[in-house]
């Protein structure tokens, strides 16, 4: 089984890389879409909601949760994506993005166009005719932080028995899927579940999850994972050689990304100068905005472009889109934690290399 979060994935799109070296602007091939801010959980450390431990910012201290965007505007939208050759699509949060409407037409006509089809969600409408729809997408992935119902549904602000739907929906999803559709789940490691680590693991594989990926919650506290980060490692490390299974019909990955983010994350600069993903990788909001990445989705000083009174082709196209990337400057810009970082230094590390000693590998 491959690494389905691997920064490499990059390399194996070279007419992407050369137009990058070039300085050209090209559509971008894969949107992350959020369709809804509504959402039905309530989790306390979300990125985009109420929650006590999510990152705020000067530019972005709430968000409006009945911002959806318009299913006309959606269609004409997922229309230019067809027309300008984007090759993949998540829908995600913002909220639930189960939760909009018009969900199931939408994704038909994602799939129309030949786009490639993704979703994170929390699972709890991952059900029925809906789930039917993403049998054949290339991967779905799960938001789970808990394997007791009384730990997951405090963490989330639902009823306990929330926990069981998602459970038996998780079931169901890996029983019916596609077996090239990979069904993951993110697991956020905070102090409220950090117990529960291998045990979440067991019971993930046990529901028939192809892998977990454990990550760490970023805090604005110094230090929040001293406390907790011996006992977590240790629970990963059990796990990683006790419940995976590298290959076959039953494969089961665990992807231990705490151990490498734990640490306090560097909110002052990047260390790179120029952010080349967000020229491949792009985000429209239930806002109608695009903006930068999804790091800094609904951050007043990331937006790209507003879609209410042009479309998305027009807008990326535009003289103003290509200025406002190419004055883009990450060291000044983007005092935040960056989920790129490590795209950004592997591509910038590439275009350094002395052509001259390209043989001597």
């Amino acid at each position: 089984m491959g690494n389905p979060y691997s920064s490499l994935k990059i390399f194996h799109h070279k007419d992407a890389l050369d137009a990058l070296e070039r300085h050209k602007h090209i559509a971008p091939f894969y949107i992350r879409l959020k369709p809804t801010n509504f959402c039905n959980h309530h989790c306390a450390y979300c990125t985009y909601g109420s929650g006590d431990t999510y990152q705020k910012t000067e530019n972005r201290d709430s968000i409006e949760h009945r911002d959806m965007i318009p299913w006309d505007k959606l269609q004409e939208i997922i229309a230019d994506m067809g027309a300008m050759g984007v090759k993949a699509l998540t829908f995600s949060g913002g909220g639930e993005p189960l939760t909009y409407p018009h969900i199931r037409e939408a994704v038909q006509q994602v799939k129309s166009h030949g786009i490639d089809l993704s979703l994170i969600t929390n699972g709890q409408l991952l059900k029925g005719e809906i789930a039917e729809e993403f049998y054949t997408a290339k991967w779905v992935r799960i938001s789970f932080d808990a394997p007791l119902a009384s730990v997951y549904s405090s963490l989330r602000r639902i009823p306990k028995s929330s926990f069981q739907r998602v459970c038996e929906n998780i079931r169901s999803f890996a029983q019916n899927k596609d077996k090239d559709c990979v069904l993951g789940v993110n697991f956020v490691i905070s102090k409220a579940n950090c117990d529960y680590v291998y045990e979440a693991a067991a019971l993930l594989k046990e529901l028939g999850a192809d892998n977990v990926k454990f990550a760490a919650v970023v805090e604005n506290q110094p230090h929040y994972h001293l406390d907790i980060k011996d006992k977590v490692i240790e629970q990963l490390h059990r796990a990683q050689e006790e419940l995976s299974v590298p290959s076959g019909e039953h494969a089961f990955r665990i992807v231990n990304n705490y151990e490498y983010d734990w640490m306090d994350k560097n909110f002052t600069a990047q260390p790179f100068e120029t952010c080349y993903t967000c020229r491949l990788v792009t985000v429209i909001a239930a806002d109608q905005r695009v903006y930068l990445c999804h790091t800094r989705a609904y951050d007043s000083q990331a937006v790209v472009g507003d879609l209410q009174d042009q479309s998305f082709r027009e807008m990326w196209f535009s003289e103003q889109t290509k200025k406002r990337l190419n004055a883009l400057q990450p060291k000044r810009d983007c005092r935040n934690f960056c989920v790129y970082e490590e795209r950004n230094l592997l591509i910038q590390s590439y275009f350094d290399t002395d052509m001259r000693h390209v043989n001597f590998i």
